[in-house]
């Protein structure tokens, strides 16, 4: 047997948040040695995205936009993903209701086709 000691590994949580600005208005972040996020400069203000890139919101100053992306469970961060999936569920639930109305008629006009 060896005397290898094991260390856990850092949890994600603790992970500093490192900034690098790869383009002109365009700032990537790595957290823990992955992708986290990123900033874009766009007319008026900055929009940050999630690792994911799924938007996380609209900002008026940089640093703003950057510390958006620190917290993912941000009230506003949470916010908007409640509002994300809340608009996906109805947006499914309208499609499944279309497409089995149009199979129902389809079925009902079939006999006299």
């Amino acid at each position: 047997m060896s005397d290898v000691s094991l260390t856990p590994p850092t949890p994600l949580v603790s992970a500093r948040t490192l900034w690098a600005k790869v383009d002109t208005g365009f700032w990537v972040a790595h957290r823990g040695g992955e992708y986290f996020g990123c900033v874009d400069a766009v007319a008026g203000g900055f929009v940050a995205r999630d690792a994911h890139g799924v938007p996380i919101g609209r900002y008026d100053s940089l640093e703003t936009a950057k510390s958006s992306l620190r917290s993912t469970t941000h009230p506003a961060n949470a916010s908007r993903r409640r509002l994300i999936d809340r608009t996906a569920l109805v947006a499914a639930t309208a499609l499944g209701g279309t497409a089995l109305a149009l199979g129902l008629t389809a079925g009902a006009l079939a006999p006299y086709l």
